[in-house]
């Protein structure tokens, strides 16, 4: 039997928590039962209960558990605390995959928490580098790996780096064998300039950087190719002529990921041992508590998640 998955409350002011019981209710409902445990304060979950409307049934099948706030240094935070003991299960077989609430950065800036959301955090749970980790959107038209992350638009230019773009390229496509069953991805790189930057006219860091790296790939027996002017690749990628495109920088990939896949696409973290899904949106407090939240972000979150994890069964 597939491990369960660990679902993690997120922001405790965000609606992370009642999406996360309603999509379990409506996956119940639609009889694909998901075998769940949820990570964080009881109190919390039973809120989130009694505003989903569990009934008598379903809260006898639900599986709340608090979190080891010893596993990490930021474990006075509900939130990491479940993240932390989600992944540490995942490590040492407990659980197949971690879906993770969305949580507010700010907030965890604010109370002592160095990073920049889950996806450095979960790379350091797992001992590695930040940059190990690489966040990857899947499960509508299009699969997007991102090269950089949560870095200043005007610092991509100076801190992309070659490794920067092979390595989400080679973590990406490892998720799509790994993890999807899709044998010889077809990769395409975006160019960081208009037109890829046209032969140099417009820019240097096609030749410096992205000409290299996807000689790098293709050395490593990647089906790689690029770089393409974003504008023409995202449509062409959406087509079904790609498996996955590699972004440059944070909104290159999403405003096509989200213009065309918002609800269906999953933020899923590639690179670790462990594998990580998560909605694509952010915690949306001005809603939250209020019983108008959308729970179908969250599962396509879910369903990936068993996917990922009866794959690695």
């Amino acid at each position: 039997m597939t491990a369960p998955i660990a679902v993690t409350c997120g922001d405790p002011l965000g609606i992370g928590p009642e999406v996360a019981l309603a999509a379990w209710v409506q996956m119940r409902a639609a009889k694909q039962a998901l075998n769940a445990v949820f990570l964080g304060p009881t109190a919390l979950w039973e809120r989130a209960a009694d505003l989903v409307g569990l009934d008598a049934d379903a809260r006898a099948a639900l599986v709340i558990e608090e979190p080891n706030a010893s596993l990490d240094d930021y474990g006075a935070i509900p939130e990491i605390a479940a993240v932390a003991t989600a992944v540490h299960g995942c490590l040492d077989g407990r659980f197949g995959a971690v879906c993770t609430g969305p949580v507010h950065k700010k907030s965890l800036l604010d109370r002592g928490f160095p990073f920049q959301g889950h996806t450095p955090y979960l790379a350091h749970l797992c001992g590695l580098s930040p940059e190990e980790a690489v966040m990857v959107f899947a499960g509508g038209a299009l699969t997007v790996a991102l090269a950089t992350v949560h870095r200043p638009l005007r610092a991509v230019p100076e801190t992309l780096t070659l490794r920067d773009i092979v390595w989400a390229g080679k973590a990406a496509r490892d998720l799509l064998v790994q993890g999807m069953r899709l044998p010889e991805p077809r990769i395409a790189v975006c160019g960081l300039n208009p037109h890829a930057g046209e032969d140099g006219a417009l820019g240097d860091e096609e030749q410096t950087r992205v000409i290299p790296a996807v000689a790098v790939m293709q050395r490593q027996g990647l089906d790689a190719h690029g770089p393409f002017p974003a504008d023409t690749l995202f449509p062409a990628a959406a087509r079904g002529r790609w498996d996955l495109v590699v972004a440059l920088y944070h909104d290159q990939g999403l405003i096509p990921v989200k213009t065309l896949d918002f609800g269906k696409s999953v933020n899923i973290t590639a690179g670790l041992p462990i594998w990580r899904t998560s909605v694509d949106h952010g915690t949306a407090r001005d809603i939250a508590w209020t019983g108008n939240a959308n729970s179908e972000h969250m599962v396509s979150a879910l369903r990936m998640a068993q996917r990922l994890a009866a794959d690695r069964d």
